[in-house]
């Protein structure tokens, strides 16, 4: 699966001590150079580059559908549009905990999902223990994510057992 970033999933898989076992997924993982320039500043991005994490430059018409974006959605910034912009080109799923951008994507046809679903996908897929998500999950959380309460409180029930 071809998988679009934003800076917050980074930082949020940062906090939670994942970001080497994103790559287990096996997925294709880019970023804009935008974001992990300007974004990225908190998470070591040449580590994400030797993980895997393939940084991509955008085209002149991609910047320039990145600007006709910034016009329809004019709260995610920029270098967020640059991340729905290339999950768009190239038939990818968006990665974004932002609420402005997942509106933005959705809008747009592009298939979007937040750090919740990597954590989903971590225990189903890769073998991430119940007990090693739900401590990465409240790491996440106490490092300023914004995730849904319900959402957040449903798994470290279920994974917490």
């Amino acid at each position: 699966m071809r998988c679009v970033t934003d800076a917050n999933v980074w930082i949020d898989l940062d906090h939670g001590g994942l970001l080497g076992r994103a790559f287990e997924l096996g997925d294709e993982l880019a970023v804009p150079d935008l974001v992990l320039r300007d974004e990225l500043l908190t998470v070591d991005g040449g580590l994400l580059v030797r993980l895997g994490l393939r940084v991509a430059g955008l085209s002149g018409d991609q910047l320039v559908a990145v600007s006709g974006l910034s016009r329809l959605y004019p709260r995610p910034s920029v270098r967020d549009l640059a991340s729905l912009v290339l999950a768009r080109d190239s038939g990818g799923v968006l990665l974004t905990g932002d609420g402005a951008l997942r509106s933005a994507a959705a809008a747009e046809g592009v298939e979007v999902h937040g750090v919740l679903w990597v954590l989903d996908r971590l225990v189903a897929e890769v073998g991430l223990s119940p007990g090693e998500a739900a401590r990465s999950l409240q790491l996440i959380v106490r490092g300023g994510a914004w995730l849904p309460r319900r959402e957040v409180a449903r798994r470290l029930s279920e994974w917490s057992v």
